[in-house]
């Protein structure tokens, strides 16, 4: 019953996330169901409202498995082969400048991140000088 449960929970923020986007396509607005509700679940998760302990097991379940999720995308991209056949090259270039986008971002990101931390430390140490010990040898 515990696992029922918590696939409940699951499918639950999984179809809330594709009504809302629907009623969103409505307004003109196209956003993957299923990222709203991966959010939605988020919100939901830091808030308190649904404990980690409340999806743990399914979600392990899933993560364990989720190669499989990809088989259903891999077959559609081998029945339009003869469309990706056509535009092989664009799709490289594509991939190899995101890796690149990506990477370079990562890197700058981290970058800033630590020279954030450093300022703050050295800012704080002035602020705060050590106390020398007043024992004398």
């Amino acid at each position: 019953m515990k696992i029922f449960k918590q696939l409940i929970i699951i499918i639950a923020f999984a179809l809330v996330g594709t009504v809302i986007s629907y009623l969103l396509s409505l307004i003109h607005f196209s956003f993957p169901g299923s990222l709203i509700g991966m959010i939605l679940m988020f919100i939901f998760l830091i808030a308190g409202v649904v404990k980690s302990k409340d999806i743990e097991d399914v979600g392990q379940f899933f993560i364990a498995n989720m190669g499989i999720f990809f088989v259903p995308g891999a077959v559609m991209i081998l029945n339009r082969i003869e469309v990706i056949s056509q535009i092989w090259w664009k799709l490289i270039i594509i991939i190899f400048g995101g890796f690149i986008i990506s990477f370079t971002a990562t890197y700058w990101a981290v970058k800033l991140t630590l020279y954030l931390q450093d300022k703050h430390r050295r800012k704080k140490q002035e602020t705060n000088p050590p106390v020398e010990s007043e024992v004398e040898p």
